[in-house]
């Protein structure tokens, strides 16, 4: 007779461990890092804190998805327990989904991307699904027009607390916005690394080489996703091929529309723009996001609202978007054409330029056979179809890919430039916006033909000095801009146009400063910070409804933005709290009449980079040594001018000016024990920071007593070798305090710092650092033009020595201002 067992009945033995449950999952918790340690080469950290559990079936599997975290520095569970921070899952039934409690539930490329992009990524952009709620993954805002205006119970608008952040981890849209950036990251950060490999290239010895390929002039390559969201769609309907298709979020171009929503796009029917002049209040509003070829020979457009484009194109089929597809090709796209060459300029998730010059040298291939090779590649890897565009610089490639489209190839020849050239038209121009546009059709230029027989002075009276000159060379076909493959922010911002709609004055002080984080924490993962604070208000228009057409948009409305500029960087999140409500104040707006809000962080600077190597060692010695340093005392600054009798130490070059702060540091010795030298991190160092570390902490006899002494010194007569120049590895924003010392500690300049600050810019052209060296060579000459002809003719000398470094990377030199006003030197 069977009976169950009690409470007071015999211990198992596993009560001190909670159970026999409990104990096992702590075993298999040390198991695991046992494994981790052992088994598993460590490559980064990037999931230090993290630990998930894979339910279901995965792609890459549990097993896979085991390693990976062994190897990145996370944690994996085989059951949950209070430190799972994530679960890893694809689909899950609603029973499983109720027991999970709140740990969030991340689909696997959130591993697979991270690791990619070496960095941890925002787990909100993966997530399976929304609060544990029991439906497919979707977007949570209504994004099409509903037939009535009542508003969905689980809708939340900006005055919720959480609305920030369910609208960012819902918004597929933001995630498709942030790949460009995360790839022209992804390139920096290949670019950075100290081996380079390129596996792709082994292909390349299977293509024919040119018998006639000779290097004349550089190649760059544009490359362009044909249509691509609706590519990706097609992938999975190929029964659509051929046919006229959009991608948008509504399935039908007309709705059935209630009263309100009819009067209110017809009261605002004059405030549209002109595509949208055959909408009426029964047509969709949803935007086409991208539209196939056939689609655009019946006249319907990107960005058209799906209502005006069935008017033009009445069988039009229209596809949902395919998120996760998008980030699929992109990644293969880019992965693609890194295996080749790290010389890429990212544009964004389905464009880049690429400098092919090395790769048609190297393997003495011709043009056409690259573009055939690469493009079949990525046909069979995607099943996606693209389009190249070839030509000297960014500009003809651009306008090429023009020709080349749909999925073909095209390569301008230097010969055939000014004849292509003539006949694009002016508005096809980067940079040619509708007001210059409608200036240029007044002078009756409309093509780059117009242009190119055109005065010059004719146009910078109309467009401007530079603006005038600019357009004349790109009608030429010429472009001095060099591709960008280290790309740098100029700005971080968080902006919202959907859901606001504020009851009280607090909660739109609430909803700032939670846009507020949301930008600071964008500022901090690109390691930078800010000295400029914007604040973008969009205001309900004086003659547009209360009642927005889509339900919680935000209708027609005027555009407002105020800025402020802070005397130093902006350390804390607090500050641009304090920042955008002053800035909220001043322009006076009504909370009720707000529909978008955007904060954005400009004049960004980069902190100042520490090498890590002799920052570990200077610390290690620091904490071993049992003799205290002597304070280092440096001059206090005065202010106003130095006391009568007062004598001051002259610098007179820039040799100097390093050489006094080496002195002053130089007065205070530490005494370092042998057993507390470090010899192995010591090694690590580069010759000339461990000749100096040694010289710096008298370590001499410490390390000739545990090492091999070193060479004996060179004799006086031999010559010096050469010595790296003290600028190396400096940022414009420490390199410019050094430059305006030197200018105002000398009357004027010596020619030995003249040739050693030129030979520094020309290793920067060199070295394809083209926007520092523009942004250096604009502040010289501007500030030099305040002073005499002695500084006019060092500038001459600096630029002449930079143009060096140019023709020998480029075989072109920069354009920047060699002219002064009080003297003849040019």
């Amino acid at each position: 007779m069977s009976r169950r067992r009690g409470r007071d009945d015999e211990d198992n033995g596993f009560a001190e461990w909670g159970g026999y449950m409990e104990a096992k999952k702590s075993k298999l918790r040390e198991q695991y890092k046992e494994t981790a340690t052992k088994q598993t080469e460590k490559l980064s950290d990037i999931f230090a804190g993290v630990a998930i559990l894979v339910n279901g079936l995965t792609n890459p599997s549990s097993e896979e998805l085991k390693q990976l975290m062994a190897a990145h520095g996370g944690t994996f569970h085989l059951y949950q327990h209070a430190s799972t921070t994530h679960i890893i899952a694809s689909n899950l039934p609603n029973v499983k989904i109720n027991k999970l409690g709140s740990v969030p539930i991340v689909k696997p490329s959130w591993i697979t991307d991270s690791i990619t992009l070496n960095k941890l990524l925002d787990y909100r952009r993966y997530l399976l699904y929304t609060n544990q709620s029991t439906s497919q993954p979707k977007l949570a805002f209504p994004v099409v027009p509903k037939p009535d205006l009542d508003p969905p119970s689980k809708t939340k608008t900006a005055s919720d607390p959480h609305f920030l952040e369910e609208f960012y981890s819902n918004s597929r849209l933001h995630l498709i916005a942030t790949l460009g950036a995360e790839f022209k990251q992804f390139i920096a950060d290949l670019r950075d690394k100290p081996e380079r490999n390129f596996p792709g290239r082994e292909k390349l010895l299977l293509i024919p080489q040119s018998k006639n390929f000779v290097k004349t002039t550089p190649v760059v390559m544009h490359i362009d996703m044909d249509c691509f969201f609706v590519s990706v769609g097609l992938r999975t309907r190929p029964e659509l091929r051929g046919l006229p298709v959009a991608v948008t979020h509504a399935r039908n171009p007309q709705i059935n529309a209630s009263k309100e929503r009819e009067d209110s796009v017809t009261l605002n029917m004059d405030r549209l723009p002109q595509h949208m002049e055959v909408v009426d209040g029964r047509s969709s509003m949803s935007e086409v996001a991208s539209c196939s070829y056939e689609a655009r020979k019946c006249g319907v457009k990107n960005g058209m609202f799906l209502g005006a484009a069935a008017k033009l194109c009445p069988n039009i089929k229209t596809i949902p978007y395919d998120f996760e597809g998008y980030k699929e090709v992109s990644m293969i796209l880019y992965n693609t054409l890194v295996s080749y060459t790290l010389d890429i300029e990212a544009v964004s998730c389905d464009e880049m330029y690429v400098d092919i010059t090395d790769i048609l040298t190297i393997f003495n291939l011709s043009v056409e056979g690259w573009a055939t090779h690469i493009r079949n590649e990525i046909m069979s890897k995607t099943g996606c179809p693209c389009s190249t565009g070839f030509g000297a610089n960014r500009l003809q490639a651009r306008l090429a890919t023009k020709k080349a489209k749909p999925a073909g190839s095209y390569h301008l020849k230097p010969e055939d430039v000014e004849v292509y050239m003539a006949e694009i038209a002016v508005a096809d121009l980067p940079g040619v916006g509708r007001a210059t546009l409608q200036k240029l059709k007044a002078l009756g230029l409309e093509t780059c033909g117009d242009v190119q027989v055109a005065s010059l002075q004719v146009l910078q009276k109309e467009l401007g000095v530079k603006a005038g000159e600019t357009i004349l060379e790109q009608a030429r076909g010429l472009d001095r801009k060099p591709l960008n493959f280290h790309h740098e922010r100029k700005s971080v911002s968080a902006e919202i146009n959907y859901g606001i709609r504020f009851k009280s004055l607090e909660e739109c002080h609430n909803f700032l400063e939670s846009l507020g984080n949301e930008v600071w924490s964008r500022l901090n993962e690109v390691k930078m910070r800010a000295r400029c604070v914007t604040l973008k208000l969009m205001v309900r228009a004086a003659d547009a409804p209360v009642e927005t057409a889509k339900f919680l948009g935000h209708g027609l409305c005027d555009c407002l933005s105020k800025s402020t500029t802070t005397a130093h960087p902006i350390a804390d999140v607090r500050a641009i709290h304090r920042e955008v409500k002053n800035l909220y104040e001043k322009m006076n707006v009504e909370f009720v009449e707000l529909r978008g809000m955007g904060i954005q962080l400009s004049k960004l600077e980069k902190t100042a980079p520490v090498n890590p190597t002799l920052n570990r060692f200077l610390q290690q010695q620091s904490k071993k040594s049992d003799i205290p340093a002597k304070p280092v005392v440096a001059d206090r600054p005065t202010r106003g001018r130095p006391r009568k009798g007062t004598k001051t130490q002259p610098k007179n070059s820039l040799s100097n000016f390093f050489k006094s702060k080496k002195d002053s540091l130089s007065q205070s010795k530490l005494q370092i024990r042998k057993e507390d030298v470090d010899l192995e991190v010591l090694k690590e160092l580069p010759q000339e920071i461990r000749d100096e570390v040694i010289k710096e902490y008298n370590l001499e006899a410490t390390v000739a007593a545990v090492a091999k002494p070193a060479p004996p010194p060179l004799k006086k007569e031999t010559a010096p070798p050469a010595r790296k120049s003290p600028f190396s590895g400096l940022q414009w924003c420490q390199l410019k305090p050094v430059l305006y010392k030197w200018m105002s500690s000398e009357p004027k300049p010596s020619e030995v710092d003249v040739n050693m600050l030129g030979e520094h810019f020309r290793q920067l052209a060199v070295d394809r650092n083209i926007e520092m060296l523009k942004v250096a060579l604009n502040f010289l000459h501007r500030t030099f033009s305040s002073l005499d002809c002695d500084w006019h003719r060092a500038y001459r000398d600096i630029v002449d020595l930079t143009q060096q470094g140019m023709v020998a990377r480029y075989g072109a030199t920069l354009h920047v201002n060699r002219t002064f006003p009080c003297c003849q030197v040019s």
